[in-house]
C-alpha cells in the first residue's frame, strides 16, 4: 500500500529549486510562459515521483512535489506553498550560500512547525572546496532549524549528488509518520477555474480525512455547500483521495468567485463533514524569530496592539488586527497570547498554524499557533481567560490538555463541539473523554453532553441551596417552580436538555419534582397562623356543600381568604376544578368512588347518567369528568364515559 507525503522546497532566488525538483521527479515545475521566460517560480509549482519503501518488495512513497518561489516579490505565495508539507528541502547554492532570502524562507518554515528537513547544497560542481563550503554553511545554520539537519551536495544538471539525495528523502520519510487522518478532510485551495463543460475544478493538497466520491463539503468564508463528483490525483483519476496527496477535486455545483458572487477561488479552505463555523477572532500564541532577516528592518521594529498584519492560514491570507494583553509589545525573540481579529472570517482548528507578514508584504513578523479557535472578543484581557490560554500554549497538540480546559472554560460540551474545533476524531475525542471521566476531572451527562466534575459538583449545590432556600422563604408553597430554578442558576443550564439532567440528578438526591415544581424530602408544609381561621372556614363550607359549592369567589371575600385559598388548593386540600368550582378534597375523593363505582356495574355512563347519580348540576359534573378523563381515571368514548 503506498504512502503519500508532500516535499516543498524552498530557499532563495536562482539557487536552483526548480532545476533540481525538474531532475528529482522528471516535471518541470514552471508552467507559466512567464515563469519559463525569466527563469524564476512565480506561482506555485507542483510534480510528482515515486521511491520505493525500504524492506518492501511492491511498496512505495508516492511524494508531490510543491515548488515554491523564492524571489522576494513572491513570497506570499511560498507562504501558501509550505503549510502542508511533510519534509522541507531547503536549497542552497554552493557558489552563493547563506542569503537574506533564505533566511526569511526558514523562519516561514519554523513558524510552520515543520519538522524534517534536508539541506540540498546545489551547484556542488561549481565550487572547489566543497567541504569548506559545507562546513561554513553548517556555521551559518546553527541555532536555527536547520541545525543537525543533513546536508547534500548535489548538481541537478550533471546527476552529481541526486542519488545519496534521493536516499536520504527515503530514510526520513520511512521515520516519519503518515499525515494525521482524524476524519475532517481539509482542502486549502491553491488553484481554481472552469474548463469548458466540466464546470469548477480545484486542486490543493488534502489534510485531516479521506475524501469519496459523493463527499460533502463546506466551502470558506462562504458557507456554500458542495459535493464531490471527480477525483484525481496527478492525472490518475480516483474514488478515494488520502491525506497527504495533491488533489484535483470537479465540483460541478460551486461556482467560481466573482465581484459580488460568492463562490470559490485559490486561498478558500473546503472541509469536510459536519464542519464547525467559522470565526472573526481566534486566540493564539504569537512567536517572533530572534535572528534578523538582513534589508527588512520592520522584523527588528516592535509588533504593538491595533497593529494591522495580514494573516497566511492555508493557502489563503486574510487581514486582520492583533491585539496584545495588557501593554504587551512583542520584541524579536519575543512570545505572547494575543487574539487576531480578522476583517473576513476563516475556519482554523486548535493547534493549526499561522504565519504573520507586514500588509507591505515586506516582512514576515511572526508565526502563530491557535489556541482557541472560537473564543468571544469579550473578557479577552481577563485573568480566567489568560489562564486558559496559557494553560494551552504549554502543550497545544496534548488532547487531554485541550479536552480539560475546553471544560473548565465552557463547563458543557457535546462531543460534536469539540470534534468541530479539534484536530482529533470521534474516536480520539471519545477515548480522551474516557480517560477524564475515569479520573474523575470531568462527568458525563447521559451520551450527549459532558461538564467538568467540580462545576457540576457546585452546580448542583448551588440547586439545592436555592431550593432549600425557597423552602424557608415560603413555607407554604409546595416547592420552587422550575422556571424560577432554572433563571436562578443563570445561562448554563439553558443548554438544550441540560437542566432536564440536573433535575434528574436532583431527583436522586432526596428531592421530588413533579408538576413543573421542585422541593426537598424534608419539605413540610406549614400555614401561618394567621391564615389558619380563614383556611377552616372555607374547608368546612366546602365539606357542608359537597357537590354544590358556592363560587370561588365567595370563598375570597378577604384577602386572608385569598390566601388561605391559595395555600390549600396548593396542598390539594381543595381542589379547584375551573374558575367557577371548587370541591373539598373529601369531597372529590369521595365523588371518584361513586363515579367508579357507577360505572363499573353499568359498563359506561353518559354525564346525564352520572349528573342524576350524584345528585349535582351541569356546572358541577362537566368540569368534574373533564378533571377524571385527564386524571386517567375515566376516558370519554362520544357520549360514554367508561373506565380506565
Amino acid at each position: 500500500m503506498p504512502r503519500h507525503f508532500i516535499i516543498g522546497t524552498a530557499g532563495h532566488i536562482d539557487h536552483g529549486k526548480s532545476t533540481l525538483v525538474q531532475t528529482l521527479t522528471g516535471t518541470n515545475p514552471d508552467r507559466l510562459p512567464e515563469e519559463k521566460d525569466r527563469g524564476v517560480t512565480i506561482e506555485l509549482g507542483f510534480a510528482h515521483f515515486s521511491l520505493p519503501i525500504p524492506e518492501t518488495t511492491s511498496e512505495t512513497f508516492e511524494i508531490g512535489v510543491v515548488d515554491v518561489p523564492g524571489h522576494a516579490d513572491f513570497v506570499n505565495n511560498m507562504v501558501a506553498g509550505v503549510g502542508s508539507i511533510d519534509l522541507a528541502i531547503f536549497i542552497v547554492a554552493a557558489d552563493d550560500s547563506w542569503m537574506p532570502q533564505s533566511e526569511e524562507h526558514l523562519q516561514i518554515l519554523t513558524y510552520l512547525g515543520i519538522q524534517n528537513f534536508i539541506v540540498a547544497l546545489t551547484k556542488a560542481d561549481l565550487v572547489e572546496d566543497l567541504d569548506f563550503v559545507t562546513e561554513i554553511l553548517a556555521d551559518d545554520l546553527q541555532g536555527t532549524a536547520l541545525e543537525g539537519a543533513p546536508i547534500v551536495p548535489v548538481s541537478a544538471p550533471t546527476g552529481y549528488g541526486m542519488d545519496e539525495l534521493k536516499e536520504t528523502i527515503t530514510q526520513i520519510l520511512h521515520a516519519a509518520p503518515s499525515p494525521r487522518d482524524f476524519g475532517q478532510a481539509r482542502l486549502a485551495v491553491d488553484r481554481a477555474f472552469s474548463p469548458k463543460g466540466v464546470g469548477t475544478v480545484v486542486t490543493g493538497t488534502l489534510t485531516g480525512g479521506e475524501l469519496a466520491l459523493g463527499a460533502q463539503l463546506t466551502a470558506f468564508p462562504s458557507g456554500l455547500k458542495t459535493h464531490v463528483r471527480s477525483i484525481q490525483n496527478h492525472s490518475a483519476s480516483l474514488e478515494r483521495a488520502v491525506p497527504g496527496m495533491r488533489t484535483a477535486l470537479n465540483l460541478p455545483d460551486l461556482p467560481l468567485s466573482a465581484k459580488g458572487k460568492k463562490g470559490v477561488s485559490r486561498g478558500h479552505l473546503l472541509v469536510g463533514g459536519a464542519a464547525g463555523a467559522a470565526s472573526l477572532e481566534i486566540d493564539v500564541e504569537l512567536t517572533r524569530a530572534a535572528r534578523p532577516i538582513p534589508g527588512q528592518k520592520g522584523t527588528q521594529r516592535p509588533l504593538k496592539s491595533n497593529h494591522r498584519i495580514f494573516v497566511h492560514h492555508g493557502s489563503g491570507r486574510t487581514q486582520a488586527r492583533v491585539l496584545f494583553p495588557e501593554e504587551i509589545v512583542l520584541n524579536p525573540g519575543d512570545r505572547s497570547i494575543a487574539q487576531l481579529r480578522f476583517d473576513e472570517p476563516i475556519h482554523a482548528l486548535a493547534g493549526e498554524r499561522l504565519v504573520i507578514r507586514e500588509l507591505s508584504g515586506e516582512a514576515t513578523l511572526a508565526g502563530a499557533v491557535v489556541l482557541d479557535p472560537h473564543p468571544t472578543r469579550r473578557q479577552f484581557r481577563s485573568e480566567q481567560r489568560q489562564g486558559f490560554l496559557m494553560a494551552r500554549a504549554e502543550a497545544p497538540h496534548d488532547l487531554l490538555l485541550l479536552l480539560r480546559t475546553h471544560l473548565e472554560r465552557d463547563h458543557f460540551v457535546t462531543g460534536m463541539e469539540l470534534t468541530q474545533s479539534l484536530p482529533f476524531s470521534p474516536a480520539e475525542i471519545k477515548s480522551g473523554l474516557k480517560k477524564l471521566t475515569k479520573a474523575n476531572e470531568i462527568f458525563a451527562l447521559g451520551d450527549k453532553y459532558f461538564t467538568h466534575a467540580e462545576y457540576w459538583k457546585e452546580l448542583l449545590k448551588k440547586a439545592s441551596k436555592a431550593v432549600q432556600d425557597y423552602h424557608a422563604s415560603h413555607p407554604d408553597h409546595v416547592g420552587m417552580a422550575t422556571d424560577i430554578l432554572k433563571k436562578h442558576l443563570g445561562t448554563a443550564p439553558s443548554v438544550a436538555g441540560l437542566f432536564d439532567t440536573l433535575l434528574g440528578e436532583l431527583g436522586g438526591k432526596n428531592f421530588k419534582i413533579s408538576d413543573n415544581t421542585i422541593c426537598h424530602n424534608s419539605h413540610s408544609l406549614e400555614l401561618p397562623a394567621e391564615l389558619e381561621a380563614a383556611a377552616a372556614e372555607i374547608l368546612k363550607t366546602l365539606k357542608e356543600s359537597g357537590l354544590a359549592p358556592p363560587l370561588p369567589g365567595d370563598l375570597q371575600a378577604t384577602p386572608s381568604h385569598q390566601a388561605a385559598y391559595k395555600f390549600l388548593a396548593r396542598t390539594r386540600q381543595i381542589i379547584p376544578l375551573d374558575p367557577k368550582v371548587t370541591l373539598g378534597s373529601e369531597v372529590f375523593q369521595k365523588t371518584i368512588d361513586e363515579v367508579r363505582s357507577f360505572i363499573e356495574k353499568s359498563g359506561q355512563a353518559t354525564a346525564s347518567e352520572l349528573r342524576q347519580h350524584l345528585e349535582t348540576s351541569r356546572k358541577v359534573i362537566m368540569p368534574l369528568l373533564e378533571r377524571l378523563d385527564r386524571d386517567g381515571v375515566t376516558r370519554r368514548e362520544g357520549d360514554y364515559r367508561t373506565l380506565v
